[in-house]
């Protein structure tokens, strides 16, 4: 009886309860806007094109300058995620990206095109590394390989997404309401997702049961073997810390 009790208490808490998902949802929407944000320019391009001047080298000095500013701020994102957290540098870099994206449907020169893409790649960076070091707190190992399919997924939603509507916005409202649009949202949803996300361990909207739940799945610390040397006379103790 005792034992079927045990087996009964162990099982995790029902779906009802899983509030963990929900940052995940957080999570691939922030995304896909990410996505928007960087795919906006190859949509309003032809326009920037014919009003502007610019040429098709122009457009691609412009991709070549957002990639390496994104790569390059790969390292010193992680740096400053671990420093300051995971929820003031998402916001503060959703709202850096999006306010470069509207920063974009506002300029008119060539060097002021390619100082918003800079900034565009520099605020956009941490996004993905944010996302996992989240995907850590709020879940256990057996259960991150899915959490981070479903965020990841968003680099192919944003550009199966992107064409119809950014097309859809730049039609009825012209390419640069198309960048002020897409940086809008960025910053909507910058505001809401500071509100809305907590550390586990400060989220009032987690029940006590699930938090144990993603506690308990964590592997256990400070665990100390001993091994025989060959003589047989002498042990050797390893503390193994979990990942």
């Amino acid at each position: 009886m005792e034992a079927r009790l045990e087996t009964k208490q162990a099982k995790p808490v029902n779906f009802a309860r899983k509030f963990r998902w929900t940052v995940v949802i957080w999570l691939l929407i922030g995304g896909i806007i990410n996505y928007l944000d960087r795919a906006n320019l190859s949509i309003a391009a032809p326009e920037m094109m014919k009003e502007l001047g610019l040429t098709a080298t122009d457009i691609g000095l412009l991709g070549t300058v957002f990639s390496w500013s994104y790569a390059l701020m790969q390292l010193p994102s992680g740096w400053l995620i671990d420093r300051f957290g995971t929820r003031k540098v998402y916001t503060i870099a959703l709202i850096w990206w999006s306010g470069a994206t509207m920063l974009t449907g506002a300029v008119n020169k060539m060097s002021s095109f390619i100082a918003a893409r800079v900034l565009l790649g520099v605020g956009e960076a941490p996004c993905f590394p944010t996302m996992a070091k989240i995907t850590s707190y709020w879940f256990p190992k057996k259960e991150r390989g899915l959490a981070t399919g479903i965020w990841d997924s968003s680099s192919k939603w944003g550009p199966a997404i992107a064409p119809p509507l950014l097309v859809f916005i730049m039609v009825t409202f012209g390419w640069r309401a198309l960048f002020y649009i897409t940086g809008a949202i960025g910053i909507i949803f910058a505001i809401g997702f500071f509100i809305f996300y907590k550390n586990p361990d400060k989220s009032r909207k987690l029940t006590e049961a699930e938090l144990e739940y993603i506690k308990s799945m964590e592997p256990a610390r400070n665990k100390t073997f001993k091994r025989r040397t060959l003589n047989g006379d002498n042990y050797l103790s390893i503390a193994v810390y979990g990942a």
